[in-house]
Protein backbone atom coordinates (compact mmCIF):
# COMPACT_ATOMS: atom_id res chain seq x y z
CA UNK A 1 0.00 0.00 0.00
CA UNK A 2 2.31 2.30 0.99
CA UNK A 3 4.60 1.48 -2.84
CA UNK A 4 1.43 2.35 -4.46
CA UNK A 5 0.53 5.94 -2.61
CA UNK A 6 4.51 6.79 -3.43
CA UNK A 7 4.70 5.72 -7.47
CA UNK A 8 1.82 8.48 -6.91
CA UNK A 9 3.45 10.77 -5.98
CA UNK A 10 6.05 10.23 -8.53
CA UNK A 11 3.69 10.35 -11.22
CA UNK A 12 2.50 13.62 -9.64
CA UNK A 13 5.45 14.75 -9.24
CA UNK A 14 6.73 13.91 -13.07
CA UNK A 15 3.43 15.30 -14.30
CA UNK A 16 3.20 19.17 -13.03
CA UNK A 17 6.94 19.48 -11.86
CA UNK A 18 8.67 19.61 -14.67
CA UNK A 19 5.71 21.72 -16.50
CA UNK A 20 5.79 24.18 -14.17
CA UNK A 21 9.35 24.89 -14.71
CA UNK A 22 8.71 25.40 -18.57
CA UNK A 23 5.50 27.85 -17.14
CA UNK A 24 8.18 29.76 -14.61
CA UNK A 25 10.61 30.27 -17.64
CA UNK A 26 8.33 31.48 -20.21
CA UNK A 27 6.70 33.61 -18.10
CA UNK A 28 9.26 35.45 -16.22
CA UNK A 29 11.72 35.70 -19.13
CA UNK A 30 8.49 38.38 -20.53
CA UNK A 31 8.22 39.68 -17.32
CA UNK A 32 11.75 40.01 -16.44
CA UNK A 33 13.55 39.25 -19.63
CA UNK A 34 17.33 37.40 -19.34
CA UNK A 35 20.01 39.85 -19.90
CA UNK A 36 21.98 37.57 -22.22
CA UNK A 37 18.36 38.28 -24.79
CA UNK A 38 17.88 41.64 -24.30
CA UNK A 39 14.26 42.73 -24.58
CA UNK A 40 13.65 40.19 -27.11
CA UNK A 41 11.45 37.92 -24.64
CA UNK A 42 9.04 40.41 -23.62
CA UNK A 43 7.74 39.61 -26.57
CA UNK A 44 5.96 36.27 -25.52
CA UNK A 45 6.26 34.44 -29.17
CA UNK A 46 9.85 35.37 -28.70
CA UNK A 47 9.90 33.70 -25.15
CA UNK A 48 7.88 30.64 -26.59
CA UNK A 49 10.75 30.69 -28.98
CA UNK A 50 13.59 30.51 -26.38
CA UNK A 51 12.13 28.02 -24.50
CA UNK A 52 11.32 25.47 -27.65
CA UNK A 53 15.05 25.43 -28.98
CA UNK A 54 16.78 23.78 -25.97
CA UNK A 55 16.86 20.09 -25.12
CA UNK A 56 16.10 20.34 -21.50
CA UNK A 57 12.61 22.07 -22.27
CA UNK A 58 11.83 18.57 -24.62
CA UNK A 59 12.66 16.30 -22.12
CA UNK A 60 10.81 18.46 -19.55
CA UNK A 61 7.81 17.75 -21.65
CA UNK A 62 8.40 14.46 -22.19
CA UNK A 63 8.52 13.59 -18.46
CA UNK A 64 5.31 15.44 -18.24
CA UNK A 65 3.46 13.57 -20.77
CA UNK A 66 5.19 10.06 -19.62
CA UNK A 67 3.63 11.19 -15.86
CA UNK A 68 0.26 12.59 -17.07
CA UNK A 69 -0.55 9.46 -19.09
CA UNK A 70 0.48 6.83 -16.54
CA UNK A 71 -1.26 8.98 -13.76
CA UNK A 72 -4.80 8.67 -15.88
CA UNK A 73 -3.80 5.46 -15.92
CA UNK A 74 -4.08 4.62 -12.16
CA UNK A 75 -7.11 5.56 -12.54
CA UNK A 76 -8.29 4.15 -15.85
CA UNK A 77 -6.36 1.29 -16.40
CA UNK A 78 -6.67 1.69 -20.29
CA UNK A 79 -3.54 2.84 -21.48
CA UNK A 80 -1.48 0.58 -23.91
CA UNK A 81 2.12 -1.10 -22.68
CA UNK A 82 3.97 0.85 -24.85
CA UNK A 83 3.42 3.61 -22.41
CA UNK A 84 3.36 2.13 -19.07
CA UNK A 85 5.60 -0.65 -19.99
CA UNK A 86 9.56 -0.83 -18.98
CA UNK A 87 10.91 0.35 -22.32
CA UNK A 88 9.07 4.03 -21.91
CA UNK A 89 10.07 4.14 -18.65
CA UNK A 90 13.87 3.62 -19.66
CA UNK A 91 13.68 6.29 -22.29
CA UNK A 92 12.02 8.52 -20.20
CA UNK A 93 15.21 7.73 -17.26
CA UNK A 94 17.32 7.62 -19.94
CA UNK A 95 17.04 11.02 -21.63
CA UNK A 96 16.92 12.65 -17.86
CA UNK A 97 20.04 11.28 -17.02
CA UNK A 98 21.48 12.57 -20.26
CA UNK A 99 20.44 16.38 -18.91
CA UNK A 100 21.57 15.56 -15.87
CA UNK A 101 24.94 14.87 -17.06
CA UNK A 102 25.14 17.22 -19.79
CA UNK A 103 24.09 19.80 -17.38
CA UNK A 104 25.87 19.50 -14.60
CA UNK A 105 29.50 18.80 -16.63
CA UNK A 106 28.96 21.92 -18.41
CA UNK A 107 28.36 24.06 -14.58
CA UNK A 108 31.70 22.30 -13.53
CA UNK A 109 34.06 23.05 -16.73
CA UNK A 110 32.22 26.24 -17.65
CA UNK A 111 31.57 29.51 -16.01
CA UNK A 112 28.63 30.58 -18.97
CA UNK A 113 26.30 28.19 -18.64
CA UNK A 114 22.75 28.43 -20.47
CA UNK A 115 20.35 29.00 -17.87
CA UNK A 116 22.13 30.36 -14.86
CA UNK A 117 21.88 33.70 -14.76
CA UNK A 118 18.26 35.04 -13.06
CA UNK A 119 16.45 33.67 -10.10
CA UNK A 120 13.78 31.80 -12.06
CA UNK A 121 16.32 30.24 -14.28
CA UNK A 122 18.52 28.98 -11.58
CA UNK A 123 15.00 27.85 -9.89
CA UNK A 124 14.06 25.78 -12.94
CA UNK A 125 17.24 24.47 -13.99
CA UNK A 126 17.63 23.08 -10.27
CA UNK A 127 14.72 21.37 -10.60
CA UNK A 128 14.78 20.14 -13.93
CA UNK A 129 18.86 19.34 -14.58
CA UNK A 130 19.12 17.83 -10.93
CA UNK A 131 15.96 16.93 -8.75
CA UNK A 132 13.85 15.56 -11.04
CA UNK A 133 16.79 13.39 -12.62
CA UNK A 134 17.31 11.80 -9.48
CA UNK A 135 14.06 11.11 -8.44
CA UNK A 136 13.18 9.36 -12.03
CA UNK A 137 16.43 7.65 -11.62
CA UNK A 138 14.78 6.48 -8.05
CA UNK A 139 11.30 5.88 -9.24
CA UNK A 140 13.60 3.37 -12.01
CA UNK A 141 15.00 1.45 -9.07
CA UNK A 142 12.69 1.05 -6.60
CA UNK A 143 9.68 -0.11 -8.57
CA UNK A 144 10.32 -3.74 -9.98
CA UNK A 145 10.12 -3.96 -13.92
CA UNK A 146 10.16 -6.72 -15.89
CA UNK A 147 13.38 -8.10 -17.06
CA UNK A 148 14.33 -8.17 -20.44
CA UNK A 149 17.72 -9.49 -21.57
CA UNK A 150 20.34 -6.91 -22.58
CA UNK A 151 21.13 -8.25 -25.83
CA UNK A 152 17.31 -8.61 -26.11
CA UNK A 153 16.60 -4.75 -25.41
CA UNK A 154 19.31 -3.97 -27.55
CA UNK A 155 18.66 -5.20 -30.70
CA UNK A 156 14.94 -5.20 -30.69
CA UNK A 157 14.18 -1.64 -28.44
CA UNK A 158 17.39 0.30 -27.81
CA UNK A 159 15.65 2.51 -31.33
CA UNK A 160 12.87 3.53 -29.17
CA UNK A 161 15.18 6.20 -26.88
CA UNK A 162 16.11 7.99 -30.26
CA UNK A 163 12.86 9.12 -31.37
CA UNK A 164 12.92 11.78 -29.08
CA UNK A 165 16.45 13.07 -29.93
CA UNK A 166 15.83 12.62 -33.92
CA UNK A 167 12.72 14.77 -33.76
CA UNK A 168 14.68 17.64 -31.87
CA UNK A 169 17.55 17.61 -34.18
CA UNK A 170 15.39 17.69 -36.85
CA UNK A 171 13.43 20.55 -35.61
CA UNK A 172 16.59 22.47 -34.53
CA UNK A 173 18.40 22.28 -38.02
CA UNK A 174 15.07 22.78 -40.07
CA UNK A 175 14.74 26.03 -38.19
CA UNK A 176 18.20 26.90 -38.34
CA UNK A 177 18.34 26.38 -41.87
CA UNK A 178 15.33 28.35 -42.59
CA UNK A 179 17.00 31.37 -40.45
CA UNK A 180 19.92 31.44 -42.30
CA UNK A 181 18.99 31.02 -45.66
CA UNK A 182 16.09 32.94 -45.09
CA UNK A 183 16.78 36.19 -42.88
CA UNK A 184 13.95 38.30 -41.09
CA UNK A 185 14.38 41.64 -42.63
CA UNK A 186 15.26 44.65 -40.28
CA UNK A 187 14.43 42.26 -37.48
CA UNK A 188 16.75 40.77 -34.65
CA UNK A 189 16.42 37.18 -34.22
CA UNK A 190 17.51 34.49 -31.68
CA UNK A 191 21.04 32.46 -32.76
CA UNK A 192 19.87 29.80 -35.05
CA UNK A 193 21.46 27.30 -32.74
CA UNK A 194 20.91 27.20 -29.54
CA UNK A 195 24.28 25.85 -27.81
CA UNK A 196 27.70 26.65 -29.54
CA UNK A 197 28.46 22.95 -29.27
CA UNK A 198 26.26 22.36 -31.76
CA UNK A 199 26.84 25.78 -34.30
CA UNK A 200 29.14 24.48 -37.23
CA UNK A 201 29.99 28.56 -37.92
CA UNK A 202 31.84 27.98 -34.71
CA UNK A 203 32.94 24.39 -34.03
CA UNK A 204 32.96 23.38 -37.87
CA UNK A 205 30.84 20.47 -39.48
CA UNK A 206 32.80 17.48 -38.66
CA UNK A 207 32.57 18.70 -34.74
CA UNK A 208 28.61 18.96 -35.06
CA UNK A 209 28.39 15.69 -36.19
CA UNK A 210 30.66 14.13 -33.94
CA UNK A 211 28.40 15.76 -31.43
CA UNK A 212 25.67 14.89 -33.05
CA UNK A 213 26.75 10.84 -33.08
CA UNK A 214 27.55 11.10 -29.43
CA UNK A 215 24.40 11.87 -28.63
CA UNK A 216 22.67 8.98 -30.26
CA UNK A 217 25.75 6.92 -29.11
CA UNK A 218 25.15 7.74 -25.50
CA UNK A 219 21.43 7.75 -25.61
CA UNK A 220 21.51 4.17 -26.56
CA UNK A 221 24.24 3.29 -24.13
CA UNK A 222 22.41 5.09 -21.23
CA UNK A 223 19.24 2.94 -21.65
CA UNK A 224 20.76 -0.20 -22.20
CA UNK A 225 22.77 0.42 -19.26
CA UNK A 226 20.00 1.15 -17.34
CA UNK A 227 17.99 -1.57 -18.32
CA UNK A 228 21.21 -4.32 -17.65
CA UNK A 229 21.02 -2.41 -13.93
CA UNK A 230 17.23 -2.92 -13.48
CA UNK A 231 17.88 -6.85 -14.46
CA UNK A 232 19.96 -6.92 -11.62
CA UNK A 233 17.96 -5.41 -9.00
CA UNK A 234 14.80 -6.95 -10.11
CA UNK A 235 16.61 -11.13 -10.52
CA UNK A 236 17.72 -10.53 -6.86
CA UNK A 237 13.40 -9.55 -5.70
CA UNK A 238 11.94 -12.57 -8.03
CA UNK A 239 9.38 -15.48 -6.35
CA UNK A 240 11.68 -18.36 -5.38
CA UNK A 241 11.72 -20.79 -8.10
CA UNK A 242 8.67 -22.86 -8.83
CA UNK A 243 9.91 -26.69 -7.61
CA UNK A 244 10.27 -29.12 -10.14
CA UNK A 245 7.49 -31.24 -11.39
CA UNK A 246 6.83 -34.34 -13.76
CA UNK A 247 8.43 -33.32 -17.47
CA UNK A 248 4.44 -33.09 -19.13
CA UNK A 249 3.07 -31.58 -15.75
CA UNK A 250 6.17 -28.79 -16.44
CA UNK A 251 5.73 -28.48 -20.24
CA UNK A 252 1.73 -27.78 -19.39
CA UNK A 253 3.22 -25.21 -16.90
CA UNK A 254 5.17 -23.39 -19.33
CA UNK A 255 2.56 -23.01 -21.94
CA UNK A 256 0.06 -21.13 -19.48
CA UNK A 257 2.39 -19.25 -18.86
Amino acid sequence: MKKSYLKYAFYVWFTIVPLLCVFLDLIFSTIQPDPQYGDYTTNFDFSIINQSIYLSVWISLATFTYGLLNWINIHTKNMPSWITGKNNLTRVTALNVLAFILYNVTLLVSSNVVGFNTWYKIIKSVIEHMVTPLLIIGFYFIFATPIINSKDYFKKYSWYNMIHLAIYLFYVLLRAVMLISFPPQNQEVFTPFPYEQLDPRVVGYPLVILGVGALFVGIIALATGLNYLSNLRNSRTRQPAVPRKPKKLLNNYEEED
